[in-house]
């Protein structure tokens, strides 16, 4: 599919690709919403502007990521357990430990754990001290799947980051800090 350049903005200062749905449905979110808000006492273009980019950025470099990590035949949330228990080696790590630590929805860990364990990358027990707290534990599989697979996974991560400095991503990670805790 040939991609389309499209300017978005006056006050942008290049060019945008336009290659998905999402790019289609983004542009059309810019002018109208920037219209429409003029009505409202608090609307703040450049704060608006800043959310769409931000959510916007989001869903591309998580779709992204996510067909990488799908090269492994898991999802972003099984490579992120296999991930947690390399951390904790062979002492394994309470089902309900892990669903605080995902970074993604914990609405369905017994099924993602269950999947994993069917997929042989790890395996539950349960704990000595209290039959009714499942062990996870990750399998040799599992570790040689992870190992086999983080090199590239840290390779394509350096990729994408390579348009920053090393002072751009330390200014970034403070402003994305502010915003975290500004919103919780």
């Amino acid at each position: 599919m040939p991609t389309k350049t499209v300017a978005l903005e006056k006050k942008t200062t290049g060019p945008v690709n336009v290659a998905s749905n999402l790019d289609l449905r983004f542009e059309e979110y810019w002018g109208h919403i920037r219209a429409s808000g003029q009505r409202y006492p608090d609307f703040d273009w450049p704060s608006l502007e800043l959310m769409l980019k931000f959510i916007y950025t989001f869903d591309v470099i998580s779709k992204h990521f996510t067909k990488q990590i799908k090269k492994t035949g898991l999802s972003p949330a099984g490579f992120n357990v296999l991930v947690i228990l390399s951390r904790v080696e062979d002492k394994g790590c309470k089902q309900r430990e892990i669903s605080k630590l995902l970074l993604v929805s914990r609405a369905n860990v017994t099924g993602l754990i269950n999947h994993l364990v069917r997929m042989g990358l790890v395996e539950r027990g349960a704990d000595a001290n209290d039959s009714r707290v499942w062990i996870i534990r990750i399998t040799q599989k599992g570790k040689t799947l992870l190992h086999s697979y983080l090199p590239e996974h840290y390779r394509e991560i350096k990729r994408v980051c390579a348009c920053l400095n090393g002072e751009h991503k330390r200014i970034f990670c403070g402003l994305l800090t502010k915003l975290r805790e500004n919103t919780q």
